[in-house]
C-alpha cells in the first residue's frame, strides 16, 4: 500500500538463503567476539591508569588566586577560579551579528522530508521468512541534510542537496582570567552556551528573511526565518538560523599546569594527561570527584559494549543453528531463546574473566574477586550442561 507519506514492502527469503546468509555471518561474529576481548583489556587498563591519575592529581593540586601570578608555581598543577573575559568581538557578517563573547556558534536548521523504517518479520513454515518494511515520511527541521535521493520512494519527497548557510563555531584566540592567559584547549572546553537574541536584520541583503521569537529550553530568543513559508506554515527548504554565545566574564574554575602566565595539561607519572574546566565556582575537590565520576562512567559504557560485542558475535556464531530449526518456527524460537540466554550468560561470564584478569595487574584483591565471580559463573553452566545431559539420557 503506498500513498503521499507512506510505503510498505513485502519480501520473503527462503529457507536455503537464510541458511548460507546465517553461515557468512559467522566470521563476523568471531571477529566481534575477538574485538571485545581488546574493547574490554584497554578498557579497564585505561579506567585505572586514569583513576590513579586522577588521585595522584588531587594530592599534588595547589589552590592559587587567579590574580596571584607566582614562578613559584610554575610547573605545578593549580587549582583556581575567575571571571573568564575577552577583549575581541566574535562577528558573523553574513548576518552582521557581533557580540564581545568566547565563542559564537551559529545554527542552522532546515526543514526537511524525514524518512522512519519500521521493519517486522515473521517466519513461516519451511523456514522461510517474510519481512515487512513500512516506510513513514514526515517533516521536520534538521540541522543536517536529509538526502532523499536515498529514501525507498524519493517522488513527492524531495529535499535540497545543501544547505544555502552553514553553522560553525568560532572562538577568540585567547583571553584572560586575572593575571592568567587562557587558550587553546581550555577554550575549547567552555561550553556555556546561552541564546543570542538579535535586534535587526538586513531585509535588502536576504530576501524572504524575517526575525521571530522562538523558545529554545524555555527561553524566549529571536532567530532568523528565511523562506518562502511561515513559522506556522513551513515549506521544504525553509530556514532557520539562530546564534548563541558563551559570554565573556562568566565565572571557570580551572585545573591545570601552569606554564609562566598561561597553562598547558598536567601529566601523571603514568601519562595521564590532566587538565579540567568546570563552568562556575568549584573546589579542587569537587573538580576531581567530579573527573572521577566522569571515567568510572565511561568505563561502564565501554564495559557494556565490550559485553554487547561479545553476546552479539556469540549469537552470530550459533545463528546457523536457529535458521535450521526454524524450519518449525515454534521450534525455531524455543532455539533462539536457549542460544540468547546461553550467549548471554557465556559473554557475562567472560566479560567479567577478562576485567578480573586485566585488574589483577593494578588491584589485586578486586581483580582476584571478580576472577572468582566469572569462573563460578562459568563453573555453574556447564555444571547444569551436564546435568541435562545426565537427565536425557
Amino acid at each position: 500500500m503506498e500513498n503521499q507519506d507512506s510505503f510498505r514492502e513485502v519480501s520473503t527469503e527462503s529457507w536455503g538463503s537464510r541458511i548460507m546468509g546465517s553461515i557468512k555471518k559467522v566470521l563476523f561474529g568471531v571477529l566481534l567476539f575477538l574485538a571485545s576481548f581488546i574493547v574490554l583489556w584497554l578498557n579497564e587498563g585505561r579506567a585505572v591508569r586514569t583513576a590513579e591519575g586522577l588521585t595522584e592529581g588531587a594530592s599534588q593540586v595547589v589552590s592559587i588566586n587567579s590574580n596571584d601570578l607566582s614562578d613559584n608555581n610554575a610547573g605545578k598543577l593549580v587549582h583556581l577560579t575567575g571571571k573568564v573575559v575577552t577583549n575581541d568581538t566574535l562577528k558573523d557578517n553574513e548576518f552582521n551579528v557581533q557580540s564581545n563573547a568566547l565563542k559564537l556558534r551559529r545554527r542552522v536548521s532546515m526543514y526537511q522530508w524525514v524518512e522512519k523504517t519500521k521493519t517486522k518479520k515473521e517466519k513461516e513454515i519451511g523456514g522461510s521468512e517474510k519481512t515487512t518494511k513500512e516506510y513513514t515520511y514526515s517533516k521536520d527541521w534538521k540541522e543536517s541534510i536529509e538526502n532523499s535521493n536515498n529514501f525507498k520512494v524519493t517522488e513527492g519527497h524531495t529535499n535540497p542537496q545543501s544547505f544555502p548557510y552553514a553553522g560553525y563555531t568560532h572562538s577568540v584566540p585567547d583571553a584572560t582570567m586575572g593575571s592568567f592567559d587562557v587558550s587553546g584547549s581550555l577554550l575549547s572546553k567552555m561550553n556555556n552556551y546561552q541564546p543570542y537574541p538579535i535586534n535587526s536584520l538586513d531585509t535588502t541583503q536576504h530576501k524572504n528573511a524575517r526575525l521571530i521569537n522562538e523558545g529554545s529550553d524555555g527561553v524566549l530568543a529571536q532567530k532568523i526565518y528565511i523562506g518562502q513559508g511561515t513559522p506556522s506554515s513551513p515549506q521544504i527548504g525553509d530556514i532557520k538560523i539562530s546564534f548563541e554565545t558563551v559570554q565573556s566574564g562568566e565565572e571557570y574554575s580551572i585545573v591545570s599546569k601552569q606554564i609562566g602566565n598561561t597553562f598547558e595539561p598536567f601529566q601523571s607519572s603514568n601519562g595521564t594527561n590532566i587538565q579540567l574546566v568546570s563552568a562556575g565556582v568549584h573546589s579542587a575537590d569537587q573538580m576531581f570527584a567530579s573527573a572521577q565520576k566522569k571515567n568510572t562512567i565511561i568505563t561502564w559504557l565501554l564495559r557494556l559494549l565490550g559485553f554487547f560485542l561479545m553476546f552479539v558475535g556469540i549469537s552470530l556464531v550459533f545463528k546457523p543453528l536457529v535458521v535450521l530449526a526454524d524450519v518449525l518456527p515454534i521450534l525455531g524460537n524455543i532455539v533462539d531463546f536457549g542460544l540468547s540466554l546461553f550467549a548471554g550468560l557465556t559473554a557475562l561470564s567472560l566479560s567479567i574473566i577478562t576485567i578480573a584478569i586485566a585488574w589483577i595487574f593494578y588491584r589485586p584483591i578486586l581483580g582476584v574477586s571478580l576472577l572468582v565471580v566469572g569462573v563460578g559463573i562459568t563453573a555453574f553452566l556447564m555444571f547444569r550442561k551436564s546435568k541435562v545431559r545426565t537427565a536425557t539420557a
